[in-house]
């Protein structure tokens, strides 16, 4: 009797044994540990540098010969009311067309029959928008002309020919138009309503 308890203990002993070592079999061994790299504290990521927008490099060659006209036309405008007992100059004619040349030529007229002319300059800082290229281009330009500098005076006097509380710096809003082989301004409307 007693061997057939050896017996069943031994063969429990060894399916313990055998369950064990299938155990051991099934599981994962111990991890390795492997050098990681190392990461400098300061070392961050460089962004990736966002593309700047670009500008169609004949809408700029346009922008800066639009500008040009404008600065044209202002300065044959203010050259006209310096002295407005002479017509306006073929520079005005270069750089305004429409409406634009024929305001300056009536304010010039203007000017002469009352005895006033404007001295200085003004301060211009436009911006251009809206730019149609080729043939039949045209543009916007809004700037806030600032006239602190550029005052209307009665001449024989010298007196201020200004009309009293009207602001200096006022939004002027101006079209540009390609007219045979360059641009030029074709309005300019100032809006005494809006100070800039």
């Amino acid at each position: 009797m007693r061997s057939r308890q050896i017996t069943k203990g031994a063969v429990a002993a060894t399916a313990l044994i055998i369950v064990a070592a299938l155990l051991a079999a099934c599981t994962d061994p111990a991890p390795v540990r492997t050098q990681s790299p190392s990461i400098s504290p300061t070392a961050t990521p460089s962004p990736t540098p966002s593309p700047t927008p670009s500008i169609d490099p004949t809408v700029a060659q346009a922008e800066a010969a639009i500008l040009e006209a404008y600065q044209g036309y202002w300065d044959a405008k203010v050259a006209a009311f310096a002295d407005p007992t002479k017509d306006p100059g073929p520079e005005l004619e270069r750089f305004a067309v429409d409406k634009a040349f024929a305001d300056v030529a009536s304010s010039v007229f203007t000017f002469r029959d009352s005895g006033v002319s404007v001295t200085g300059r003004p301060v211009l800082s436009p911006t251009v928008s809206d730019v149609v290229t080729g043939d039949s281009g045209s543009a916007t330009i809004v700037d806030c002309v600032d006239g602190t500098g550029w005052q209307p005076i009665y001449t024989a006097s010298g007196e201020s020919a200004a009309v009293t509380g009207q602001a200096v710096r006022l939004l002027t809003t101006s079209t540009a138009y390609y007219y045979v082989d360059h641009w030029t301004i074709r309005t300019s409307n100032v809006d005494r309503e809006a100070p800039c």
